[in-house]
């Protein structure tokens, strides 16, 4: 077995640890848990209405919202699905099976996990389809596999490597449709188009990549062209429920997408953003975002390299393929965040149709240098031998930086989790004495994903800011004897906690700070509280 054989086999399977190593330890994102919330038939408010109450529940009380049972069927889903618009419910469709089956909340990663294992043959497949190249193919497979961009999608119980998937799926089928322009692949082509569509709505944009790539190689109307309209106007059709789900509720949709098309900043720093999201998709150190990293540069420096030897050395129906993959997604993010504002390009998910474009490019460059003695040859008739040599060298530096990623990611709770840190932070506190007592008004999806690190016997005091809950007899259903966090308050909690006499609210140590908690000792007595 030749050495590149046997390099790629082993980044397969560090891809394959990689993605499945310490799965059910990892914390829950806010977004992990409210979609298994809803694909267990549970409505947002139905959760707050019971324990939001200010009496003592216990955190394994919020794992019975985190499973389907007889009392919420589908029918509870369904309804739960079609009351957040902005999120199709094939996946979490897709998750409610799973749970079913396995009876643990750590099967909806499993799903994810699957979905993204599946992304390494359907990438060698769209790239036997585009260049008719197997050295293409395992290119793309090497890159992906310790793609820590990837790595990272297949560990979060989200749609979004099932979108990776069908945008790689329909890709081919698209592809293989134009060169045989057969019944049977175009229907399959419409059938993974509105797949795509209800796992994502901004699976639109590949279709619009779709739609620009056959008006560009047709250039006139033919017989495939017009299969090609018939066939997305039969994809329009069969997504008109969700569209009526979505023009029935824009109000709710308005609502739940505010916090990214609100999200105000300068040019530079989305620059800074931009540059930094197209490193991680190859090298992830979990670095901050910061114009003097000089991996983005490199690796910046590494994609125009191969976008421009992929211009070079393709025929057009291959280049522009690609690099409508690239622009069509990006320009969708871009565009009506500096017209209006917004954080979707600040978001690499959202930009995972571009991903999988750049590391096609990057898949062309390095099976040049790897590739079979003809693309050597083409080689050594523009470039010398230490250019070549220099090229093999960034390549393997490329897949190692991959490599390393991966397996650092690996043993991480909580790599680039964002907001839910704060579970990573406050959970060892917590469960660091004996009878822990968390007092919080924080939202429900942040309790959730802290229930599952805490202590199951871990109890929490709820307030439901909406409701101008009584703070005095909340502190007075406090358990005596019991070790009182306060976790995430509002302002109008901790004003109310440092004007009561019952309570004293110091400066936070440090860790306490981090993970904004404020620690205390609830009274057996009238006595004062004490902090600690």
């Amino acid at each position: 077995m030749k050495i590149k054989q046997l390099l790629i086999i082993g980044l397969i399977v560090v891809g394959i640890y990689a993605r499945c190593a310490n799965l059910d330890q990892k914390v829950y994102t806010v977004d992990e848990v409210r979609g298994i919330l809803r694909a267990s038939g549970y409505a947002d408010e139905e959760l707050v209405d019971t324990v939001y109450t200010g009496e003592p529940v216990t955190g394994s009380r919020f794992q019975q919202y985190q499973a389907p049972t007889v009392e919420h069927p589908l029918g509870d889903a369904l309804s739960a699905f079609a009351n957040n618009p902005e999120h199709p419910p094939l996946y979490y469709l897709l998750m409610r099976f799973c749970l079913q089956i396995f009876h643990a909340p750590v099967a909806s990663r499993w799903l994810a996990v699957g979905l993204g294992l599946l992304l390494l043959p359907a990438i060698y497949w769209l790239c036997q389809e585009l260049f008719e190249s197997a050295a293409v193919g395992w290119s793309a497979i090497a890159l992906i596999a310790v793609s820590p961009f990837h790595v990272l999608l297949a560990q979060e119980a989200r749609q979004y490597t099932l979108w990776a998937l069908l945008a790689t799926v329909s890709s081919a089928f698209l592809l293989r449709s134009l060169r045989h322009n057969s019944g049977r692949q175009w229907l399959a082509y419409g059938l993974t188009a509105v797949l795509g569509l209800y796992s994502h709505l901004f699976f639109l944009w590949v279709l619009v990549t779709h739609g620009l790539y056959v008006l560009i190689v047709e250039h006139r109307l033919t017989q495939r062209l017009l299969r090609y309209v018939m066939v997305s106007v039969g994809v329009g059709i069969a997504f008109l429920p969700w569209v009526w789900v979505v023009a029935t509720r824009l109000a709710r949709l308005e609502e739940t997408t505010h916090w990214a098309s609100s999200y105000k900043t300068d040019l530079l720093s989305r620059i800074g953003y931009w540059l930094h999201n197209l490193g991680i998709g190859f090298i992830d150190f979990d670095w901050p975002v910061s114009f003097t990293n000089p991996f983005s540069y490199l690796l910046l420096g590494a994609v125009a390299y191969s976008t421009y030897q992929l211009y070079r050395h393709t025929p057009k129906r291959i280049w522009i393929f690609v690099l409508l993959l690239m622009s069509v997604s990006t320009l969708a993010q871009i565009v009506p965040d500096i017209l209006s504002g917004g954080r979707r390009s600040l978001l690499p998910r959202y930009s995972l149709t571009a991903y999988l474009g750049i590391e096609l490019a990057v898949a062309f460059a390095i099976a040049q240098v790897f590739g079979s003695k003809k693309s050597q040859w083409a080689l050594h008739l523009t470039q010398r031998v230490d250019q070549i040599r220099a090229q093999q060298v960034g390549a393997i530096a490329l897949l190692l930086g991959g490599l390393i990623s991966s397996l650092l990611i690996t043993q991480s709770l909580g790599w680039g989790k964002g907001s839910s840190t704060l579970t990573l932070q406050a959970a060892p506190l917590i469960n660091s004495v004996a009878q822990p007592v968390v007092l919080t008004d924080a939202d429900y999806t942040y309790i959730l994903s802290l229930s599952y690190q805490v202590s199951p016997d871990t109890r929490f005091v709820l307030l439901n800011q909406a409701q101008n809950p009584d703070y005095a007899a909340a502190l007075k259903q406090l358990p005596p004897d019991s070790d009182l966090f306060v976790y995430s308050a509002s302002d109008s909690l901790l004003a109310f906690l440092q004007a009561t006499k019952d309570i004293v609210i110091t400066q936070p140590t440090d860790a306490l700070r981090e993970a904004q908690l404020y620690q205390g000792v609830t009274p057996p007595s009238p006595a004062p509280h004490s902090t600690i």
